[in-house]
């Protein structure tokens, strides 16, 4: 027992002993999609609806199989009919009903002919199956564009605290060099106090950043049915990747990529199959059942158990329904006209998701561009601002201005970079294209 707690303990040690980030393995976006897509609730809950799916269809070829049944009833009656009658001098008693009466049944039914209803539930429940699998394949999608923003998010706050702890150390070593000159009487005690607080203010900016990975953190783990408190460290680095993006190419791609339009097809062919199925309602229907009967109560012996065969054949023609199935059938190409309508809007939105994002990414493109630009001034004026700094001809405050020019534009430059994978995978969404596989 205490060899196996002092081996506890070691472990517990050397565990809390490693670095900040070591006791979680880096993971890729495409770990960190699959992660989600195995513990997402969502995702099982759109697994459920097509095993359900599924079993309908099982039900609905239920039909096609004979339909056997067994029954039995026993009946007491308190008055039995009798007769009497004489012959020949003898007197006898004829009895029209049993005290006790015992019927065993065993029935078989098969619809012989029911105007094409039963095929078409089959193939109405195999469409709904197409269906819940198109909407399990967007619920992928939509999970592994939720985490997506979620894992470039924690790369762009920790790539932006490292410009924060840069800036920092080299205000801090600015902030070290007034103090020795302010004691040696060679600096007021204002440009150690000013660097003092942009050092503060750089630290509380520092803590609003590790609180957004956190908080994308949490977002993360809810959404993969993590624990709360599980870390998470994407592996990679914010990159600024264009790509050569022709618009007639992403529009037919997205028109025979989108889920939703494959949705929209099946939806189509279920209300199709619900008008056939309308229309079936006033046809004629055929069919036979099989029973055998094992009851008391058949002449001549009327106590006696006996066996009996029956088949029947039964026809069903309709005559009048009140209109309902010409107000089905009705109701059916209407639905049809919409969907038509759904398709056409879907395209429209199809193409201005396509635009927008162009658009976008062709903004951010440009921004980066001016950006750069600031970032090689900011650089060169920062250099200058030291030089003049150290040899006591720039203030504390106007070398701060430099220090965060150059901050600045590093942040924009991380932000825009950010912004523009995010609207690369807005443009693959728009297209239809999967990042889970």
């Amino acid at each position: 027992m205490i060899k196996t707690l002092s081996t506890f303990l070691i472990l517990m040690f050397l565990t809390a002993s490693l670095p900040a980030g070591a006791q979680e393995k880096p993971m890729t976006l495409k770990e960190c999609i699959d992660l989600a897509l195995e513990g997402s609730l969502l995702l099982q809950t759109a697994s459920e609806s097509v095993t359900g799916a599924e079993l309908k269809v099982k039900e609905s070829q239920s039909q096609v199989w004979p339909q056997v049944s067994l029954a039995g009833s026993y009946t007491r009656m308190s008055l039995v009919q009798e007769l009497q009658m004489s012959f020949m001098g003898q007197t006898f008693n004829m009895k029209f009903g049993l005290a006790n009466n015992y019927d065993f049944r065993a029935t078989l039914a098969e619809p012989l002919f029911a105007w094409g209803r039963i095929r078409k539930s089959i193939e109405l429940s195999r469409v709904g199956v197409n269906m819940a699998k198109d909407g399990l394949t967007l619920m992928r999608q939509a999970v592994s564009y939720q985490v997506a923003p979620l894992f470039y998010g924690i790369l762009f706050f920790k790539e932006s605290i490292q410009v924060l702890e840069d800036n920092i150390k080299s205000l801090d070593k600015k902030a070290a060099i007034m103090t020795e000159r302010y004691k040696a009487g060679l600096a007021s005690s204002f440009d150690a106090s000013t660097l003092q607080v942009q050092v503060n203010a750089l630290q509380a900016q520092k803590l609003d950043f590790e609180n957004n990975i956190r908080k994308l953190t949490l977002a993360y783990n809810t959404l993969a049915g993590r624990p709360a408190e599980a870390p998470l460290n994407p592996a990679g680095a914010l990159e600024h990747n264009v790509q050569p993006l022709d618009r007639a190419q992403l529009i037919q791609a997205s028109l025979a990529q989108r889920i939703e339009f494959e949705q929209l097809n099946n939806q189509t062919r279920m209300t199709e199959l619900g008008i056939e199925l309308a229309k079936t309602a006033t046809k004629p229907s055929l069919a036979m059942a099989l029973t055998y009967d094992y009851r008391n109560g058949y002449m001549p012996d009327i106590e006696k158990l006996t066996g009996n065969f029956m088949a029947t054949l039964s026809l069903n023609i309709p005559l009048f329904d009140g209109f309902r199935a010409g107000a089905q059938v009705a109701e059916g190409q209407s639905s049809l006209r919409a969907i038509q309508l759904q398709r056409q809007t879907l395209e429209q939105n199809v193409r201005m998701d396509i635009d927008t994002v162009l658009a976008d990414l062709k903004t951010v493109e440009l921004k980066l561009d001016i950006e750069k630009v600031k970032i090689k001034l900011a650089e060169d004026a920062l250099r200058i601002a030291e030089d003049r700094y150290q040899k006591g001809l720039l203030s504390a405050q106007d070398f701060i201005d430099a220090q965060n020019s150059l901050e600045t534009a590093k942040l924009n430059t991380l932000q825009l970079v950010y912004s523009h994978i995010l609207g690369t995978f807005n443009l693959y969404r728009s297209v239809g294209k999967s990042i889970a596989d």
